[in-house]
């Protein structure tokens, strides 16, 4: 596969160096190193088949055949030699129903019980939000909110140890009309309360992306993905790298917020 990488870098990455496994262009081709044309800041890992601009207004990451499809052309999968996948577990959860508490609280979010009732969602025996993400069925990953303001060092929301991170709401969705990615699952209840079926949230924030690996088969169904961040910087960031890992061609973003 490495010298499938060097064709491309032949083809696409010129001029360009190497530097023990990595191949550094003078440019990145993400950015074309911004308005000050800055230069060596992206490399190529021949060996991982990942790559990364150090700029921090680009910060392009991801994998080889995410960069290829950039351009155009497909590219195998790498996996990295020698590397083992990182190994999850199943949760175990004993899903209680909704309480008063958190029907109300979602209630101020003008979020009904038949929306709740869609999503599984239950209560802990704390009496926290259990937010319960399937896919074909199984349940893989799991998500606690307080269903108040946290007090003292109490965490906002959390989630089930060493499980797999992926999409909030897949088993719901249908490959035959666009993907809607929001960045919160409140966000997600929100939009499926307002009519907008095929939605989903990414589980952990902005800052992890990890479920684009974990549901990358999944994803590749989808002929039109709408993007739907926060408005702010995080938010923002997220969604330009996640419009790059997915493909600029299928990828829209929301950019006007009601």
């Amino acid at each position: 596969m490495m010298e499938a990488m060097l064709s491309f870098a032949d083809k696409h990455l010129k001029p360009y160096t190497l530097r023990g496994d990595e191949l550094i262009p003078d440019y990145c081709p993400i950015c074309h190193g911004g308005d000050n044309r800055d230069r060596y800041t992206f490399a190529l890992n021949l060996t991982e088949g990942i790559y990364v601009c150090k700029r921090g207004s680009c910060g392009a990451r991801g994998r080889f055949e995410e960069l290829a499809r950039h351009f155009g052309e497909q590219a195998e999968i790498i996996r990295p030699p020698g590397r083992a996948r990182k190994q999850y577990v199943l949760p175990e959860l004993e899903l209680k129903p909704l309480t008063e508490e958190i029907i109300g609280y979602f209630g101020k979010r003008k979020i009904s019980q038949e929306t709740l009732d869609a999503f599984n969602i239950g209560s802990d025996d704390r009496g926290n939000i259990v937010f319960p993400f399937y896919r074909d069925n199984a349940l893989v990953y799991v998500k606690y909110r307080a269903p108040r303001k946290p007090q003292g060092k109490e965490k906002k929301e959390w989630q089930a140890h060493n499980t797999q991170p992926i999409l909030f709401g897949m088993d719901l969705c249908a490959f035959s009309q666009p993907l809607i990615i929001t960045e919160g699952q409140i966000d997600c209840l929100s939009l499926y309360e307002a009519g907008i079926r095929n939605v989903v949230s990414v589980p952990s924030g902005c800052s992890n992306l990890d479920w684009i690996d974990s549901c990358w088969e999944w994803l590749e169904k989808f002929q039109t993905i709408i993007l739907f961040g926060d408005n702010d910087d995080p938010g923002r960031k997220m969604v330009r790298e996640v419009v790059r890992r997915l493909d600029e061609a299928r990828c829209m973003v929301v950019e006007e917020y009601p």
